[in-house]
């Protein structure tokens, strides 16, 4: 298993998660569902990965503003001892704009020695650039790292019900760009390190992929356990172990209420 990969699919939806062991309380306030969302509350938080039972180590995901609607989401794995020997400390990085209250991917760099990449994203001319080509760029289209954020802006249009039908993006990598469908399958109430949440549960929608995501309301609509597998075999499992929330929402302006 590559590093690379381990990352991606332990956060391949693990976001911001909110105060710790409120189980139905707390998190962010949105408006009436179908509104759409102007802010995403920012956080750091620390996440346990787990591999066939196998510990692999920690995950930092830290979600900073940029201006008034842009943001900057980092991740860095701190792997075991015996991980980080054979396949080093990767990173991911992206940066995206809400615009109408849906995540606009601007830049995504991975970083990991010979296997490191960046792509721009050019929404002007509908184009993404990087890895050494140019190619065009589906209206749906969001970084194999941002579109967490992208999932967590769709959830919180509909909150503070369960997000109704599906959503769809096209996950834009260096090699490829694959389209993902997520639905929300039912409620649940989950234990993790960081505490007790009733959540719904989101999965992906492939008959041969396992990808489960126990959201919390909760928890600022975001997963607080992550599933991952295929042919019916759960192989990684990720859950949140330390989070802290950052009061960082822009000043109005002058004229601005």
């Amino acid at each position: 298993m590559r590093m690379q990969r381990w990352v991606q699919a332990a956060t391949l939806a693990a976001a911001a998660v909110g105060p710790a062991g409120a189980a139905g309380g707390g998190g962010v306030s949105v408006g009436a569902a179908g509104d759409a969302v102007d802010m995403l509350p920012t956080f750091k938080a620390v996440y346990a990965a787990t591999w066939n039972g196998i510990k692999l180590g920690e995950i930092t995901l830290e979600l900073e503003r940029e201006g008034t609607y842009c943001y900057r989401y980092q991740s860095h794995a701190r792997p075991r001892a015996m991980v980080r020997m054979f396949y080093g400390e990767p990173a991911e990085t992206s940066h995206f704009c809400l615009v109408d209250g849906a995540v606009k991917p601007v830049r995504f760099r991975f970083d990991h020695g010979d296997d490191s990449y960046e792509l721009d994203f050019d929404t002007v001319d509908s184009v993404v650039r990087g890895a050494g080509e140019t190619r065009e760029l589906p209206d749906n289209a969001q970084d194999r790292f941002g579109m967490h954020q992208a999932v967590r802006a769709w959830i919180m249009r509909q909150a503070p019900e369960p997000p109704e039908g599906d959503f769809t993006f096209s996950m834009v990598e260096d090699d490829r760009i694959a389209e993902y469908t997520l639905r929300v399958t039912g409620e649940e109430s989950v234990k993790v390190p960081a505490g007790s949440y009733d959540a719904f549960l989101l999965e992906r929608i492939d008959p041969r992929r396992i990808g489960r995501f126990w959201v919390a309301p909760g928890a600022d609509y975001m997963p607080v356990k992550v599933e991952n597998g295929k042919d019916g075999d759960v192989q990684l499992t990720m859950e949140l172990l330390r989070y802290t929330a950052k009061d960082d929402a822009p000043e109005a302006s002058a004229g601005e209420s």
